[in-house]
């Protein structure tokens, strides 16, 4: 499969054993690049998979560690593996075929189920262009898009600390870039308090009210 999945894994020792059976499983496999903290559990972990890994001294923000594992991927297409995050069989594929069909779209995004651990609930993804995404991310939690945006574009902005995905999403659809949604449900999202996004709270209210207020307004650069 010609898709690397990104695996940033730093507070994650108690998923990233199942996160990468759940990859190791999809067929064909994508290519998995998992960074982590040198001498942690979750770097121990996956030295003991097929996997490429990437070791830090520190802990970097998430978009730090994207950036160095989209730089070290052999593939053509991206998409980020989080570790508390389940994909179904067959979604990579399905994703990978519509950027391999036409090559105006830029990035895939579907549905997905999200779970509290006890029941599951669809999150239905709504078909969006840039005026939608100034008013919130749609675009969802396991996307997949080309590598050769980042040449073209720049990488994740790594100064933001939950939202540097939307002001990606943000600034490649102000260029023109073409999303795709497949509407159907594409992996297992966990909705848990204790993840970054939702134990920094305020944190990621204040960059995407930033990331909106900034964008709103902006002419979208056709790419015709």
């Amino acid at each position: 499969m010609n898709v690397s999945a990104i695996v940033s894994a730093y507070y994650a020792k108690d998923f990233i054993r199942a996160r990468l059976d759940n990859l190791m499983y999809q067929v064909p496999r994508p290519e998995i690049i998992v960074v982590a903290q040198l001498g942690s559990t979750e770097a121990v972990i996956a030295k003991t998979y097929d996997v490429m890994w990437i070791l830090t001294p520190d802990i970097p923000t998430i978009y730090a560690a994207w950036n160095m594992a989209i730089k070290a991927s052999n593939c053509d297409y991206i998409t980020n593996a989080n570790c508390d995050d389940h994909i179904y069989s067959g979604s990579y594929a399905e994703m990978a075929k519509v950027l391999n069909d036409d090559p105006t779209i830029g990035l895939v995004y579907g549905n997905e189920n999200q779970t509290d651990g006890v029941r599951n609930i669809l999150k239905q993804r709504p078909r969006g262009d840039f005026g939608l995404l100034t008013k919130m991310c749609f675009v969802g939690p396991m996307p997949m898009w080309r590598k050769s945006l980042h040449d073209k574009f720049g990488y994740f902005n790594d100064r933001f600390k939950v939202c540097g995905d939307y002001e990606f999403w943000l600034r490649i659809a102000a260029n023109g870039v073409k999303f795709h949604h497949i509407p159907r449900a594409l992996g297992l999202y966990l909705n848990r308090p204790n993840s970054a996004e939702h134990r920094q709270r305020t944190v990621a209210t204040a960059e995407k009210e930033f990331l909106q207020r900034t964008y709103s307004g902006i002419k979208v650069i056709s790419n015709k």
